[in-house]
């Protein structure tokens, strides 16, 4: 099948109605006292049940993975260069991994293989930055229990083609805020203010300093800000939002070689208007988790069935 996010099995129009539906029965997922809340922990609503509202150490979270039984994340541009280790019960950090030598200009996302970790500064809201850069931090460095302060490898890298001012406002096409490690290539995905697009661009996950070409662009209809992947089942996941109303889009048979994938399905969450997700980790093929940064809703963490 051609690329472009064809929706398979479950259209799109379906699914809106599922979920209107779905969040309508638990008004505790929208209005409360005047202001937006998350629903009491437990309450669910099928497709995306609510788990738990993060410690303010984490209120700018901004990516996701699920390591040694543990949900990591990080905060984004301006926080503090550390790398945070929580359980999912109580959203409060349980260890704190401070990255040495590092800057966080706009850490947006979180991805990892079976040896490290990659802590990926490519925020780029106004297309200023000309150079992005993603940390690589081994695994066996991280101490099983309490803080530490670790080293991390860097790899740098250009867009090429672009123009070093384009777009000095906040519309650039080369801002990124999901990225998940497929063999060895970083899979980086583009959050594109201009088109409501995501194009994909791939990066080796070797330290060093490397100009990237665009592989596919793909309609998603919103801007992109988390990704992750299960290679050995050839499945993609993205998150996002459009005009603040969250989606995931779910491909199937993802193929690493061209780009393009299987079917394709879409959900939107419009009773969660403002909800800003920003980090998914999967787990299995049918379940993954989310994080949200601080918004009209407190930081917290979401648990998603792919399967409904």
């Amino acid at each position: 099948m051609k690329p472009g996010l064809q929706p398979g099995i479950i259209q799109p129009v379906h699914l809106l109605l599922l979920c209107l539906t779905a969040f309508s029965l638990f008004p505790g997922c929208g209005i409360r006292n005047g202001r937006r809340g998350n629903p009491p922990a437990g309450e669910t609503a099928g497709i995306l049940e609510y788990v738990e509202e993060l410690d303010g150490r984490l209120g700018e979270s901004s990516g996701l993975i699920r390591f040694r039984g543990k949900s990591w994340t990080i905060n984004d541009s301006g926080g503090n260069p550390v790398l945070y280790g929580f359980d999912n019960r109580g959203g409060k950090p349980l260890q704190e991994i401070s990255i040495l030598d590092a800057e966080n200009a706009d850490w947006e996302s979180l991805a990892q293989d079976g040896d490290y970790i990659y802590i990926c500064d490519v925020g780029n809201n106004f297309g200023r930055r000309d150079e992005l850069q993603v940390y690589r931090v081994a695994k066996d460095s991280i101490p099983r229990s309490g803080n530490a302060r670790v080293g991390a490898e860097i790899i740098r890298y250009r867009y090429a083609g672009r123009d070093k001012n384009e777009n000095p406002v906040r519309r650039s096409r080369y801002d990124c805020e999901a990225a998940f490690v497929w063999g060895d290539s970083l899979f980086l995905f583009t959050k594109d203010w201009e088109t409501d697009s995501t194009t994909l661009y791939t990066c080796p996950t070797k330290p060093g300093s490397y100009e990237l070409k665009p592989r596919m662009t793909y309609p998603v209809d919103g801007l992109v800000t988390g990704a992750d992947a299960i290679p050995c089942k050839s499945l993609v996941v993205l998150c996002g939002y459009r005009d603040y109303v969250p989606f995931v889009w779910i491909l199937e048979d993802f193929n690493p070689s061209d780009y393009s994938h299987g079917t394709a399905h879409r959900l939107d969450f419009p009773a969660l208007t403002g909800l800003q997700t920003e980090g998914i980790a999967l787990v299995s093929p049918e379940r993954a988790f989310l994080s949200c940064e601080k918004s009209e809703f407190p930081a917290s963490l979401y648990r998603l069935d792919l399967n409904p």
